[in-house]
C-alpha cells in the first residue's frame, strides 16, 4: 500500500517488551533501512499507529483483510500478485 501498512504481530513467549516498545523498534529499524535504500534522511513514519488486541478467532479474518487490501486499492488483481503482500 502506498500510504500505510498492516502487520499482525504476536510477541514471542516471554517477551517483556510492551507494544509501544515493539513498535518503536519496528518503526526505527524499518525507517533506517527504507531511508538508506531510497537515499534519503528524515522522518518516515507518522507518530501515531493503531493497535488492537485480537482473539484467536479473529486472526484468519484479519489475514484475509490484509491480503485483500491491495486488491481493493486496485494495485493487484489478486493478493498473490502484490509484491509486498506475504
Amino acid at each position: 500500500m502506498p500510504n500505510h501498512w498492516h502487520a499482525l504481530l504476536r510477541p514471542a513467549s516471554g517477551c517483556e517488551l510492551n507494544l509501544s516498545q515493539i513498535m518503536r523498534g519496528v518503526k526505527g529499524r524499518t525507517a533506517r533501512r527504507i531511508n538508506l535504500a531510497l537515499g534519503r534522511t528524515g522522518t518516515l513514519w507518522q507518530r501515531e499507529w493503531f493497535d488492537r488486541w485480537m482473539r484467536d478467532d479473529e486472526w484468519e479474518r484479519s489475514v484475509a483483510y490484509i491480503h485483500q487490501n491491495p486488491v481493493k486499492a486496485g494495485l493487484a488483481r489478486s493478493w498473490q500478485d502484490h509484491l509486498w503482500t506475504k
